[in-house]
């Protein structure tokens, strides 16, 4: 039976032994992050990238309606090297069965450039009113520049970026041709959803807009075997220069694309992070 005297001795070697059970516990965590059980990521997109994308949406906003100069594009390429295509075929009004329709505006070209310049992928996108609607009809010069993209860089995604009007209720709507688009990438809509929901986009819909009536862009890519995707994504988060909270949600929007690619090994400034930062 222990004495009162020997109560400190007790007390004293369970505190140390506490002591040195933290000690390695802490030991112990802090290679956590390196080993991969615990990592955070760092956010991709930076102000700057923000503040272009509104300089972007606004040139094209200002080019809607005008007439194009003769010898001047209505559509613009910028090359990159991997080997993703974004289009934006309605950044302008697109002309379908004898009418200029509306346009889904400006933000969609800022969204493709954007990711052009933060993941080195292929742009496509109007700038001024086109003549031939890219998204319904194949005769013409945007879909023949398309299909040169594809026949010389081989892509291993197509990403069409539309604007849905801001009364629908999804953030959000991902056509795939009812899955026919995918050409068996089973993985890609879980993990878009994933980099979306990560970015605060809750709300996802699925083939409202399915991409398969008409001679859409998801049709053509994947028709040539390149599985596509048409991304509507809702004017309120496609409009940077409207306000500080329009921005901050085309931010989102940005960067929850740019991780979905970096997952995928498809996004440059993804890669040049260090690994345990990466998504």
């Amino acid at each position: 039976m222990l004495g009162s005297s020997d109560l400190p001795a007790m007390i004293s070697a369970k505190v140390f032994l506490f002591r040195i059970g933290v000690l390695l516990l802490l030991i112990i965590c802090s290679g956590c992050a390196s080993s991969g059980v615990t990592s955070y990521k760092r956010a991709i997109i930076d102000v700057g990238d923000i503040d272009k994308a509104i300089a972007t949406e606004k040139m094209i906003g200002s080019q809607i309606g005008r007439a194009v100069q003769p010898g001047t594009a209505w559509f613009e390429v910028r090359s990159g090297t991997m080997p993703v295509i974004i289009t934006a075929p309605h950044a302008t009004r697109p002309f379908r069965e004898g009418e200029y329709r509306f346009p889904d505006g400006g933000g969609t070209a800022a969204l493709a450039l954007a990711l052009h310049e933060v993941c080195k992928t292929t742009a496509v996108f109007t700038t001024y009113d086109s003549p031939s609607d890219p998204n319904f009809y194949d005769d013409n010069e945007f879909k023949y520049t398309l299909g040169r993209l594809i026949e010389t860089t081989r892509p291993v995604l197509l990403i069409d970026i539309h604007a849905s009007h801001p009364h629908r209720p999804y953030e959000l709507d991902i056509g795939t041709m009812n899955g026919a688009s995918l050409l068996h990438d089973n993985m890609l809509v879980a993990q878009l959803v994933k980099a979306v929901n990560d970015e605060g986009l809750s709300n996802v819909s699925h083939n409202w807009f399915a991409a398969s009536r008409n001679q859409t862009i998801t049709k053509y890519a994947s028709a040539r075997g390149v599985p596509a995707v048409q991304l509507e994504f809702n004017l309120l988060r496609l409009n940077p220069s409207f306000d500080s909270l329009a921005a901050h949600r085309f931010s989102q929007s940005l960067q929850a694309l740019a991780e979905f690619l970096g997952g995928r090994g498809l996004c440059a400034r993804v890669e040049e992070q260090p690994k345990s930062l990466k998504p």
